[in-house]
């Protein structure tokens, strides 16, 4: 996982999977993966179930949106800053860029971050919904402009942002639900 997270599927080469996974070799990388593309899609289903958990953060009704939202925000800098695993986020930096053979892996990738933002506009429509937020017309536009953010922060934090930056950037943008 952290080796298409670092690298990008394109980018990662069987040989690269293979040293990593103990030398295996190419008859044993098949036998137990299938394909390069199969154990790119575990990979990422695995990361969205741990590092990408932010999805349980904006459904979690015990939360108000507001809490949900800025848990969600501060969670995925802790991971994307984080020295334990390699730099931003696996689903926006491992299969943006792919090319025509691999436009199943682009659309693995996308929907996983499509996964993301359907559960941060569902839990702006929660919060509209329960009065919390402002029923003004502009959740679409908030959840575009969330999820846009937190797709920015795989590039800002391979750039080297400071977490606490990012932190300071994400309660600016949360600002905007006081207005």
């Amino acid at each position: 996982m952290n080796l298409f997270w670092a690298k990008g599927f394109e980018s990662t080469s069987l040989s690269d999977l293979k040293s990593t996974l103990g030398g295996l070799s190419s008859a044993s990388f098949y036998a137990a993966f299938g394909s390069k593309k199969a154990l790119y899609e575990e990979c990422l289903a695995e990361y969205m179930g741990t590092c990408g958990e932010l999805v349980a953060t904006l459904r979690d009704e015990s939360l108000s949106a507001r809490e949900a939202l800025r848990a969600m925000l501060w969670r995925s800098i802790e991971i994307q800053t984080s020295r334990d695993s390699p730099l931003g986020c696996m689903a926006v930096l491992s299969g943006i860029v792919c090319d025509d053979d691999n436009a199943d892996v682009a659309e693995l990738a996308r929907n996983a971050r499509k996964v993301n933002r359907d559960a941060i506009a569902d839990c702006i429509a929660r919060g509209v919904a329960n009065g919390e937020l402002a029923d003004d017309g502009s959740a679409e536009a908030f959840t575009l402009t969330l999820d846009s953010f937190l797709k920015g922060l795989a590039v800002q934090s391979r750039d080297g942002i400071s977490r606490e930056a990012l932190l300071r950037s994400a309660d600016q943008l949360l600002s905007i639900l006081d207005r």
